[in-house]
């Protein structure tokens, strides 16, 4: 994806909280605190304008709410004007929002002989309700046993080497590889407490080239921090690694990129329960972006994982997120490929939607979600967490972006001490 730094820019600077124009400064805001709705009440987003000049301005707001995937769905133009070092507030107008989902509210301010300001605003209405049909192929499970069998007959060949650290430290660090699906190494960072015992374990797995490294000491869990193929230390899967290698192999479900991403993430599991200090009954998978969606996948394909932690989780209901998202790797890779069509793009991609992976997950489920994430939209992480069956929870944030905020960690890391400590 290697357009994601520049749409990820480019949507920061579309909808930045207070945009600084001319004399006018301006924000849009959702009155509630995730920005998640029940259909019944009322939606209240405002724009705040402050005029920081010595005169009056006159302006145009136009005000439009759109669907998820771009649909106009109203428009509203409203004239009006602002004194001198005043400041509005202005409330969109009442909209009632025809179904669950997650809408998009834009204003755009035009003054005469100015550019145009522009914001906007993601809300959700019901998301818990967002029901995807799923699109399974009759050949899925089967798909993936013959997968994990492919996996199985590649020996492990596990490998440990002891990294020097200070001693303060309240733990001993390893570096570890091990061999995996095609032969590939892949290795990781293993933090151990020094004090000997049995520890519950958490598996980290990475987003989209990623470089997992260890994480500040932590003294009473182990904690594996795992890079798939193609990121950190771990081998190529295909010579040089680039922002395309997500398309790798579209072609044919058994060719694509994400089969060896999956089946590392199980030999890193099948790692952690070799070890005689880890309690095999106590391992949480966790990630973000790419992360979140290889945990709701290894959950999903291995009942060893007891709780699974997906952030702004990718992979979901593919057919929605193309039709919200625009990657110019696709639009190549159909060039490229003139037998291949939307239609064989997306059969090979339901072998890996994480929407087909979710009813069989047996574990909970937490989710963390940034409301304004238009690269993995919260539509489409919705659709497979709501198809989840076991305990699930989920956090919202509703001015994030495709990010989580520092204190969502350090809030995970409490809950999941206290999770480890109910399952002792």
């Amino acid at each position: 994806m290697k357009y994601f730094l520049f749409q990820l820019l480019l949507l920061l600077t579309f909808s930045f909280c207070w945009s600084q124009h001319s004399s006018l400064k301006t924000d849009l805001d959702i009155a509630d605190k995730d920005g998640v709705f029940l259909k019944n009440e009322a939606v209240q987003t405002f724009l705040t304008i402050e005029n920081t000049s010595n005169f009056e301005i006159e302006f145009t707001i136009k005000w439009s709410i759109l669907t998820d995937d771009w649909k106009p769905l109203k428009t509203m133009p409203i004239s009006s004007k602002i004194k001198s070092l005043q400041t509005l507030r202005m409330e969109c107008p009442y909209f009632s929002f025809p179904n669950h989902g997650f809408y998009r509210i834009r204003t755009e301010i035009s003054i005469p002989n100015e550019p145009k300001i522009t914001h906007q605003r993601v809300i959700g209405i019901d998301p818990e309700k967002i029901i995807i049909p799923i699109d399974r192929k009759e050949d899925f499970y089967s798909f993936w046993e013959n997968a994990r069998k492919e996996l199985s007959i590649i020996k492990p060949e596990y490998e440990i080497t002891s990294v020097n650290r200070e001693k303060k430290s309240t733990t001993n660090l390893y570096k570890v590889s091990m061999k995996s699906y095609q032969g590939k190494t892949v290795k990781g960072w293993l933090q151990v407490p020094k004090k000997k015992g049995v520890y519950p374990a958490l598996l980290r797995v990475p987003g989209y080239q990623e470089n997992l490294e260890p994480i500040d000491s932590v003294g009473d869990m182990i904690i594996f921090s795992f890079n798939t193929r193609d990121h950190g230390e771990s081998d190529d899967s295909e010579g040089e690694r680039s922002w395309d290698m997500w398309v790798r192999g579209l072609d044919k479900k058994e060719n694509y990129y994400y089969k060896g991403l999956f089946l590392d993430c199980i030999r890193a599991l099948d790692y952690l329960t070799t070890r005689v200090d880890i309690d095999s009954t106590r391992i949480a998978i966790w990630g973000g972006s790419q992360g979140g969606g290889l945990s709701f996948s290894t959950a999903a394909l291995d009942h060893r994982i007891a709780l699974c932690i997906a952030d702004i989780p990718y992979m979901g209901d593919y057919t929605s997120y193309f039709e919200i998202t625009y990657w110019q790797e696709i639009s190549t890779w159909l060039m490229e490929h003139p037998e291949s069509s939307w239609k064989t793009i997306l059969n090979t991609l339901t072998y890996y939607d994480i929407n087909n992976f979710a009813e069989n997950i047996i574990c909970p489920v937490w989710m963390g979600i940034g409301l304004q994430d238009d690269i993995c939209p919260p539509s489409t992480s919705f659709s497979a967490f709501n198809r989840v069956t076991t305990d699930k929870s989920f956090t919202i944030y509703k001015n994030a972006y495709h990010e989580q905020p520092k204190s969502h960690y350090e809030r995970r890391f409490i809950q999941l001490r206290q999770f480890f400590n109910r399952k002792k």
